[in-house]
């Protein structure tokens, strides 16, 4: 009897031991899964554009930065970077923080190109015939481009920053430099096309057609990624390179519907450094041209917002309209340069922003003393008024024309003394390495990521 009693005491021992054991197995095992979770699942980052009053400001702000990534802008007390929740909570108690701003993503959706199959104008075609080159010639013919031609002056020594796609380089265009703030790209080459269409308006040196400009040095700036998908940030970090290097004129032929006070702030830097910069006034116009259609930065004052025509010298009607357009362009069925190096017909305000960032180059030779208020000034005097009389919503003070410009119509009292002025040939010149900027056989990365808007080519 006591052996039997002593053995089922054993057995329950046994079994009580076993239920312990896998008890504290289950609880190991819950335990590593929570971590595990914890491991695997990301914990949210930001990225912003912070600025801070003092070197306290500075110092929290590279303290919070995540993996490393940020970007300190020349000559302000403003950096953009990536930090997490703790992050962010650790900026918005300090009094030297002076304003934090989310980047804000933007999807490119191109209004001039045939690469995209979701094209919203016109979809452009490649133009293997000569007869359909020189009808897309209309619009250098449209603004007497060659009259500045005729004159010696072709934009040689003047920096243009082209900040878009990049630049193919299989275009057969001439790029001085360039760099690429899009995560994750090295290169400035244009994947997408719609930068060599515009940068070829510019600077083509083709038999069958001359760009605006065709000497100026052409710098590839790429904000926006293959499929045309880009940040504000992206676009500050290439507004920054672009005032590092002293360009003398910056082409954005693009937009998104929300204003940045950070890029507006590197806006106005570049004004008060002197560069003019253009920008397309955006393809959203209705049918009617009723309406304030544009988007930012064409609203910025610190820009010249251009509006497109086509060849009969009406407005394009997908053209945007509002009280902050400037000039007109030629934007319908304009030829240029493909990324392949042929030749495509496109529409867009994209088309007609580079019309008036190639005018800005020659004259800039020309006229080396000018500022660029006076520049500003004269192209507002010298186009030709489109529409209502003065300036409207639709043309702004109308179309540009070198017409007016050069010889004895010139609104300009100084005329050119010579047609090769003593300016620097950027052409000829390397850009430091030390400004994150590149050759085009050294082509290194501005570190960046996007952050959630949509936005257009124009």
């Amino acid at each position: 009897m006591f052996r039997q009693i002593k053995g089922k005491n054993l057995i329950f021992s046994t079994i009580s031991v076993i239920f312990l054991l896998s008890a504290f197995a289950a609880f190991q095992l819950s335990n590593r899964v929570t971590n595990v979770e914890e491991v695997v699942a990301p914990k949210p980052v930001f990225d912003i554009f912070v600025k801070y009053s003092d070197r306290d400001g500075e110092r929290l702000a590279l303290n919070v930065t995540h993996d490393l990534k940020y970007h300190i802008y020349w000559n302000t007390n403003m950096m953009s970077l990536r930090t997490n929740e703790a992050g962010l909570a650790k900026l918005r108690s300090s009094d030297s923080i002076q304003s934090i701003e989310l980047s804000q993503n933007y999807k490119g959706i191109a209004q001039s190109l045939a690469s995209l199959s979701d094209d919203a104008a016109p979809a452009s075609s490649a133009a293997s015939s000569a007869s359909k080159i020189k009808q897309g010639a209309w619009g250098y013919d449209a603004i007497d481009a060659s009259k500045a031609q005729t004159a010696g002056y072709t934009g040689k020594g003047v920096r243009i920053a082209i900040l878009d796609t990049g630049i193919s380089d299989k275009s057969g265009l001439q790029i001085s430099g360039g760099t690429s703030t899009v995560e994750g790209v090295t290169s400035y080459n244009d994947d997408n096309g719609h930068g060599t269409v515009v940068a070829g308006i510019i600077g083509a040196k083709s038999k069958a057609y001359k760009g605006i400009a065709p000497d100026a040095s052409l710098y590839a700036i790429k904000v926006m990624d293959k499929d045309g998908n880009g940040s504000t940030q992206s676009l500050a970090e290439g507004l920054d390179w672009a005032i590092r290097q002293h360009m003398d004129v910056i082409n954005l032929s693009l937009s998104f519907p929300q204003q940045s006070n950070a890029v507006q702030d590197l806006l106005k830097k570049a004004a008060d450094q002197g560069i003019t910069v253009i920008v397309a006034a955006g393809n959203a116009g209705t049918s009617e041209g009723t309406g304030d259609t544009l988007a930012f930065p064409a609203k910025s004052p610190e820009t010249i917002t251009v509006a497109a025509v086509d060849s009969g010298l009406k407005r394009a009607v997908f053209s945007g309209t509002g009280s902050s357009v400037e000039l007109s362009a030629p934007g319908v069925g304009i030829v240029s340069t493909s990324v392949s190096g042929k030749y495509k017909i496109s529409d867009g305000t994209s088309m007609a922003a580079p019309f008036v960032s190639g005018m800005v180059a020659v004259m800039k030779q020309a006229y080396p003393n000018l500022s660029a208020e006076q520049i500003r000034t004269a192209l507002q005097n010298s186009a030709v008024d489109l529409g209502a009389n003065g300036r409207d919503n639709l043309y702004g003070y109308g179309m540009v024309s070198f017409d007016r410009l050069f010889g004895k119509n010139s609104v300009l009292a100084d005329r050119p003394e010579s047609s090769t002025p003593a300016v620097r040939d950027a052409s000829t010149e390397t850009i430091a390495a030390s400004d994150n900027s590149m050759t085009p056989k050294s082509q290194t990365n501005m570190q960046n990521s996007p952050s959630a808007e949509n936005g257009t080519f124009r």
